[in-house]
């Protein structure tokens, strides 16, 4: 198969990964959750069960990364949440 100067350039498919061993960044796990990254940070404030993420590195504007496992498990929750909210209706 030839690849094209963009496949090149594309990362590599995630789901040859574990996820327990994948970290995202915030706008992946916004976008993962189908929220802005905006919305995303005040899940993190206000939902305990929203993923806190870690500091890659210690410096004070390190970039917070989270594990991608923990990102799909809240989306499961959120739409968990969602159905039964719909079960009541």
């Amino acid at each position: 198969m030839m690849q094209t100067e963009a496949s090149k350039r594309e990362a590599p498919p995630v789901k040859r990964f574990d996820p327990k061993y994948v970290q995202v960044s915030r706008k992946e796990a916004a976008a993962i959750i189908g929220r802005s990254p905006t919305e995303f940070d005040r899940l993190r404030k206000r939902d305990d069960r929203c993923p806190k993420g870690h500091k890659a590195g210690n410096g004070r504007m390190a970039r917070v990364m989270f594990r991608l496992s923990d990102v799909y498990r809240y989306s499961e929750q959120l739409i968990e949440d969602a159905e039964q909210e719909e079960d009541r209706r």
